[in-house]
């Protein structure tokens, strides 16, 4: 029992990352009805992107927030070259580009940085809330915590490190920040229009081309947030990450329901938890379907995800 629980806990931080990089996903594709096959190497390209603005004195707020705006700038002209121009070209073409787009960035990374690992200069900050408990409780007996090494919890048999609960914290913050976004700002009720009734936002005055940047400059500005999780978390970059991590979080968002903003949350803790589960039973050669074959089921018993609403679709 323990032991499942504990895996669980293990599970929260790579679904959140993967739900960071799913919320990409489901807000392009609730827009545009687009799957930006490309927007996994968004994740590695700007995990590298902050890693070299640390490696140059940055500290890594400031270099998250460059590469934020450095990649989300990128995927806004990305958007405007290769996706604009195919607007009305039928759903194959877009798709086609993205998996085109997907293969070149991973390729160029891997042509100018290599294809070897590269070690992350950062990792995640330790013992922020231990120190917010020693701040509540003075007194080590009444936190009841062993002596551990810093930057973790223990509850028994049970031992969570900060930096897992940092990653989910971050996760389920950011889904409702962007949640409150799209509800409460004009910007957000634009793309919330332009998903529900396209034809009808453009009529009341909603700037087609401005939401769409918006849109994918968001996306890509969380995907760097989680390639940044990611980078400090493993203390390494690969030119590959994105492809393995990518095609997981879009299978979290169609699992939690495509263009649902929760559900791309819900989604990837599933098959971050899934994941883990695998690999603590001695299953880990089967972790890399298992995001598949959770999907396939799903998708088998509730077309619409596991949050999303069913549509009429006319023929």
């Amino acid at each position: 029992m323990f032991d499942f629980i504990q895996y669980l806990f293990d599970g929260l931080a790579v679904g959140s990352v993967y739900a960071l990089i799913a919320l990409g996903y489901s807000m392009v594709f609730g827009v545009l009805q687009l799957v930006n096959f490309a927007h996994g190497e968004l994740f590695m390209v700007g995990a590298y992107f902050v890693m070299y603005a640390i490696s140059l004195g940055l500290p890594w707020p400031l270099a998250l927030a460059f590469g934020m705006c450095s990649v989300g700038f990128f995927a806004v002209i990305m958007e405007r070259l290769c996706y604009k121009p195919l607007r009305g070209a039928g759903k194959l073409a877009p798709l086609i580009t993205a998996v085109g787009l997907s293969l070149l960035l991973q390729n160029l990374v891997q042509a100018i940085l290599g294809p070897n690992p590269q070690s992350y200069p950062a990792s995640l900050p330790e013992g922020y809330f231990s120190n917010a408990l020693k701040s509540i409780f003075p007194s080590p007996e009444q936190i009841q915590l062993p002596q551990l090494p810093e930057g973790l919890f223990d509850w028994g048999e049970i031992v969570v490190r900060h930096r897992d609960l940092l990653i989910f914290i971050v996760a389920v913050a950011v889904t409702l920040g962007l949640e409150l976004f799209l509800r409460k700002s004009r910007p957000g009720r634009g793309i919330r229009a332009l998903a529900l009734q396209p034809n009808a936002a453009k009529l009341v005055g909603v700037p087609f081309d401005f939401t769409i940047s918006i849109t994918f400059f968001i996306g890509a500005a969380l995907a760097v947030l989680a390639g940044l999780l990611q980078g400090m978390a493993d203390n390494q970059v690969t030119p590959y990450m994105g492809i393995s991590s990518g095609l997981k979080a879009f299978a979290a968002a169609v699992l939690g329901g495509i263009g649902v903003i929760p559900g791309a949350l819900v989604g990837g803790l599933v098959l971050g938890i899934a994941e883990r589960l695998l690999v603590g039973y001695d299953l880990s050669t089967y972790k890399d379907g298992a995001a598949f074959f959770i999907l396939i089921i799903v998708l088998l018993l509730r077309p619409q995800g596991l949050l999303g609403k069913a549509r009429m679709v006319k023929v």
